[in-house]
């Protein structure tokens, strides 16, 4: 870990097309209590709108070994995301499949799968007990689901929002409060800057008292809570981008008693574009914010996306990207064992590609057995 330390600090000083159908878990895929196996990567990725299935595909980062169309059947639509939480995986498909899928993390198998209804557009998704939290784009704010029942209910959000719908892209519990960041959108018209929505998960209430207002229009990514022995742990960041370029940063909300937005960690502009997706490094004398960035196409130049790593100890922004300019970054996941974790989104040549020590170890990308694309957040390492 010595040697990582001194490379990296050194660099900074300077399946089926998911239904929407309710699925009863298979009958043998009840709760499973088994010791966690070797660190593994796990992306699921689709082709954005084509009506194809997605694949859900694993990665051992140390051997760098894959195996590809490995989830259940019907599991991972056309655009999913993945989260990762305790010992199951969840897989939110959004308007092709409006469900949110559950699997075992170690065997893969089907627990659960609960809908979000009918043109609901769910984007993401976080767990209280027995209840899933989801923000849907084609509802008045967020869902909720109960497992082992078809149920939902709704949380109404869009008290601030011209059109009802708030455009809610991103949940994260802490405590029993539930953050929800929305971008209050007309349309898809970037107008007003985002909010941060509290949500009470022991009653299922808005406070509105603690609604926190981003300094930006359109939050972007998914919320990332900053792991503990690094500045401000707890607190929450999202990337916001106004102009899907340089207009926008990674902003930080405070998560103590009074919620707020506590300024940019890093503009856009320093970027060079806008993240897509965020993952932390924390060891000893070092607080990794990974960032994939996706850098504005020009006429003359072809698509390019980076990556990047900001050290929150010392405020410090990578002084160029890590990749080559040959790679374009849109993913970025860091593993236990300390592989950095990215998918390649170049057209025609895309996978994973394996970083460690802010040197590439893969000599080539690793199919994951979809030839078109990628999530923002379709990877997960554990």
């Amino acid at each position: 870990m010595t040697k990582t330390l001194t490379l990296i600090v050194s660099t900074l000083g300077l399946a089926l097309t998911a239904c929407g159908d309710n699925l009863a878990p298979a009958p043998d895929a009840g709760p499973v209590d088994v010791a966690s196996g070797p660190p593994r990567a796990v992306v699921v990725a689709g082709d954005f709108g084509a009506g194809n299935p997605g694949v859900l595909t694993t990665l051992d980062p140390a051997t760098r070994t894959v195996m590809t169309n490995v989830g259940p059947a019907m599991s991972v639509g056309d655009n999913p995301i993945l989260r990762h939480f305790g010992k199951e995986l969840f897989i939110v498909n959004s308007n092709d499949g409006n469900n949110v899928t559950i699997l075992d993390d170690q065997t893969l198998k089907l627990k659960e799968q609960l809908g979000t209804g009918a043109g609901s557009n769910p984007q993401d998704v976080a767990v209280v007990g027995n209840k899933l939290y989801v923000p849907t784009l084609g509802t008045n704010g967020v869902t909720v689901l109960t497992r082992g029942s078809t149920a939902t209910e709704q949380i109404d959000l869009s008290a601030d929002d011209l059109d009802g719908k708030p455009d809610c892209n991103s949940v994260y519990l802490v405590g029993t409060l539930l953050y929800v960041s929305c971008g209050l959108l007309d349309g898809f018209d970037r107008v007003r800057p985002g909010k941060v929505y509290l949500v009470d998960t022991a009653t299922d209430t808005v406070k509105t008292n603690l609604t926190v207002t981003l300094s930006h229009k359109n939050p972007f990514s998914l919320f990332e809570q900053i792991p503990a022995n690094a500045p401000h742990p707890g607190d929450l960041l999202i990337a916001t981008t106004e102009d899907f370029g340089t207009t926008g940063c990674i902003e930080r909300i405070a998560t103590g008693a009074t919620p707020s937005f506590a300024g940019c960690v890093v503009d856009n502009a320093m970027l060079g574009g806008y993240p897509t997706r965020m993952d932390f490094e924390i060891v000893p004398g070092l607080a990794m914010v990974w960032s994939a960035v996706s850098i504005p196409p020009t006429p003359s130049a072809p698509p390019r996306a980076d990556l990047r790593g900001y050290d929150l100890m010392t405020s410090s922004l990578s002084s160029a990207p890590i990749n080559p300019a040959t790679e374009v970054i849109g993913e970025v996941v860091h593993c236990p064992e300390g592989q950095v974790v990215v998918i390649d989104t170049t057209k025609d040549d895309n996978g994973l590609r394996v970083y460690e020590n802010a040197a590439e170890k893969t000599a080539a990308v690793l199919p994951i057995g979809i030839k078109v694309s990628f999530s923002p957040h379709g990877l997960a390492c554990y």
